[in-house]
């Protein structure tokens, strides 16, 4: 008997191990919510048995593995996604041992990780959260637990009927975590209808019933989730319209100034450029790695005084100017 983890639901995410199991498998034991049956039978021997684990009881299912230890056959239970996130697998084990089955264990990826990665994100970060915990919350208890567990530096992995949104806001609110915390609601991740939503605790009921989601989903709520979020120690990016400015982790430099970012985590001083001269600095700031005696010296410019401009009055400008042969025919008359 192979408990095979089934991956987040793609055919393509299955391990190699687990794949070869189901290949060989007499009996397959499914649940249609978690594994698509298309991809499962393409992967399945023509004369193997497929049979819908959710509608089988406790009973019924004990049948069916003493079946195939009397044939002494093959069978796979598949698990969605890791079977360690599988909290009834110590008794389907203990069970087929006490029927004289083999047991093994094969595991595969874990929808959590799935849902991660599809955001580009990860679990954790080196200055932000240092603690993931994975849950399961379908109860008025479940959510109760959720405010103990939410806090800051923490990322939550949260399963629940996406109908429960709202009980899942108000849980993380009451916790204490800011409305503004991101959290990303994943629906079939892998498959070809699925959806991953960003979106903020304020903004996750109003999000959930844009979407239409009421099934199943996995809610993961923490600050790593952001979308962009500069490292600790680096100067942001320049607004659009700004001169694009290079991202280093001591200084930036950019067209006509040099900033340098201190130790102490103070702002960052600019000096003026060319189009500001009458301030007190010289254009270059105090920067490691130049000497004192490559610095230039200020240099004063010299401005010529400018030259008077005489203004002459309208009337003047008006008069022509009086010529020789006029003045002397008036002298003749006299």
């Amino acid at each position: 008997m192979s408990f095979v983890g089934a991956g987040p639901g793609a055919a393509d995410l299955i391990t190699l191990r687990g794949a070869a199991r189901i290949a060989e498998a007499d009996l397959v034991l499914y649940t249609p919510s978690a594994v698509d049956p298309l991809w499962l039978r393409e992967h399945t021997r023509a004369d193997a048995d497929l049979v819908d684990h959710a509608r089988l009881g406790t009973d019924e299912l004990a049948e069916r593995y003493r079946g195939l230890a009397s044939r002494h056959q093959k069978a796979v239970l598949l698990i969605a996604g890791d079977p360690a996130h599988c909290a009834d697998l110590r008794e389907q084990r203990e069970l087929c041992v006490k029927i004289g089955l083999d047991v093994e264990v094969v595991p595969g990826v874990s929808p959590v990780s799935a849902a991660v990665a599809a955001t580009g994100n990860s679990l954790t970060e080196t200055a932000g959260a240092d603690t993931a915990i994975i849950t399961d919350a379908a109860t008025e208890a479940d959510f109760e637990r959720i405010r103990d567990l939410a806090a800051d530096g923490r990322t939550l992995a949260v399963h629940a009927p996406a109908a429960r949104a709202a009980e899942l806001a108000e849980a993380l609110t009451a916790a204490g975590l800011d409305p503004q915390v991101p959290v990303v609601v994943a629906h079939k991740v892998s498959w070809a209808d699925e959806k991953v939503l960003r979106t903020t605790i304020g903004e996750l009921v109003a999000e959930v019933k844009r979407a239409n989601l009421w099934r199943h989903a996995l809610f993961l709520v923490g600050d790593v989730l952001r979308q962009a979020k500069p490292r600790a120690g680096y100067a942001p990016r320049s607004v659009a319209g700004e001169q694009g400015k290079r991202w280093t982790s001591r200084s930036w430099r950019s067209a006509g100034s040099w900033s340098r970012k201190t130790d102490t985590g103070a702002p960052d001083t600019e000096t003026p450029d060319a189009e500001n001269p009458d301030t007190e600095n010289t254009g270059i700031t105090d920067s490691p790695g130049v000497p004192e005696q490559t610095r230039p010296e200020p240099v004063e410019a010299v401005v010529p005084e400018p030259k008077p401009v005489v203004k002459r009055t309208a009337a003047a400008r008006k008069q022509p100017p009086k010529t020789a042969r006029a003045t002397a025919r008036r002298t003749t008359k006299k």
